[in-house]
């Protein structure tokens, strides 16, 4: 028989269906071994360099090294969040939301001290009422302007579905040193 002819009437017996269904096939073929098949190969490699990285961690544990290895580093890190009192970051806030033509309704306020006693952690659970944007564009602002600060939480509710105004509740923590809250 001839190869033409054999061809031919494999394609007639599979008709359009048959034939889409064969390149479909060939297409997934080729994506798993272009695509898939390194990428299977990169993730065990990166799951070997993480169990390396665990035991060498593990390893540097066990033997003794000191956790600080210069005080006076560690002396610029804490002082970092020294440097500027609770009133001006709390003004630095409250100043990106007047920007932003929000109104901070009353908030919840925490302080909470770290396990050794340098840091504080200042919590501040704010209501706030606009527009998603201007609620989006106060959140940047204050992240930017206040670097000891951290967005903990942020939680949307709107009334109805076409409604322009989001009822929000954002939840920073701001780190400073001890000596900067006990004073306020």
């Amino acid at each position: 028989m001839n190869a033409r002819f054999v061809w031919r009437r494999a394609f007639a017996a599979l008709a359009w269906p048959g034939i889409l269904g064969l390149a479909l096939l060939l297409i997934a073929a080729a994506v798993y071994l272009y695509q898939v098949q390194p990428k299977a190969a990169q993730l065990a490699g990166l799951k070997q360099d993480s169990a390396s990285l665990k035991l060498r961690i593990e390893q540097a544990a066990k033997s003794g090294i000191p956790e600080t290895s210069d005080q006076e580093e560690l002396n610029k890190f804490y002082g970092f969040f020294s440097d500027t009192a609770l009133s001006d970051w709390l003004e630095k806030l409250y100043a990106a939301a007047a920007k932003q033509k929000l109104v901070l309704e009353q908030g919840e306020y925490r302080v909470t001290p770290s396990k050794n006693g340098k840091l504080v952690r200042y919590q501040i659970t704010l209501p706030v009422k606009g527009s998603y944007l201007q609620i989006r564009q106060f959140v940047a602002q204050a992240l930017s302007e206040v670097p000891v600060a951290a967005l903990e939480d942020i939680s949307f509710k709107r009334e109805a579905i076409g409604a322009t105004e989001v009822e929000t509740r954002i939840k920073l923590t701001l780190f400073l040193g001890a000596d900067r809250v006990e004073k306020h």
